[in-house]
């Protein structure tokens, strides 16, 4: 019988966080909807679409560029996580199809598994503890714990260490194109479950394997 792990040569698994995990991208889109009505800004969805899978510093560089220094962006910032955080201890915190399953799955096979998100800490950790997933990852970097954001490989290599793992026999599970490229120049493989963007051509050339949900990966895995 075929043993999907050993027959590719990984040891270790790296997961992203939002829109990969959980479907926290939906409620981060409505956050900045609202506030962005409440402060007059116009064309939020596109600068939304363009900040998915990166840290606090890109998107408040991004947000300063589109709409100037005039406009708070420390208080947009603070003002979307305070609305989604709200909206998420009120309805829960939305959970990717699969997640808890292929996590179990890989914990069933002792597969060591890290996580790798942009997110900063304070905020990340009660997202994981909410939705009962922070006890199934060996190590977690958040993205407030690195000097340089996705697209850079730092926190994917960040992770690797902390796994104790040569990055070449690790797996990362990315949703979006920064991230896939993020773990890409670490040199892992790259897994993309695609959320809110799609997988364009050149995001394809940098990906091993492209699956429509977390079910579809575990699929694989038990091939």
């Amino acid at each position: 019988m075929k043993n999907f792990f050993l027959e590719n040569k990984i040891a270790g698994f790296v997961f992203d966080m939002d829109g990969v995990l959980l479907d926290s991208e939906s409620v981060y889109e409505k956050a900045w909807r609202v506030v962005s009505e409440e402060m007059g800004l116009s064309d939020i969805d596109s600068l939304h679409k363009k900040c998915l899978g990166v840290s606090k510093s890109v998107v408040l560089n991004m947000f300063s560029e589109k709409y100037g220094d005039a406009c708070d962006g420390e208080f947009f910032w603070k003002r979307t996580s305070d609305w989604s955080m709200d909206f998420m201890n009120k309805n829960g915190v939305p959970e990717k199809c699969g997640a808890k399953i292929v996590l179990d799955f890989l914990k069933s096979k002792k597969i060591p598994v890290a996580l790798a998100t942009s997110s900063e800490k304070a905020f990340a950790e009660k997202l994981l503890i909410k939705a009962g997933l922070l006890d199934f990852f060996d190590a977690i970097v958040f993205g407030d714990e690195v000097s340089n954001a996705k697209p850079d490989p730092e926190i994917y290599l960040a992770s690797c260490r902390k796994l104790g793992l040569e990055a070449k026999n690790c797996v990362a599970v990315e949703d979006s194109p920064s991230g896939i490229k993020s773990a890409n120049a670490a040199g892992l493989k790259c897994v993309m479950v695609p959320d809110r963007i799609s997988a364009d051509d050149e995001t394809k050339k940098l990906t091993w394997k492209i699956c429509g949900s977390l079910l579809d990966l575990k699929k694989i895995m038990e091939v």
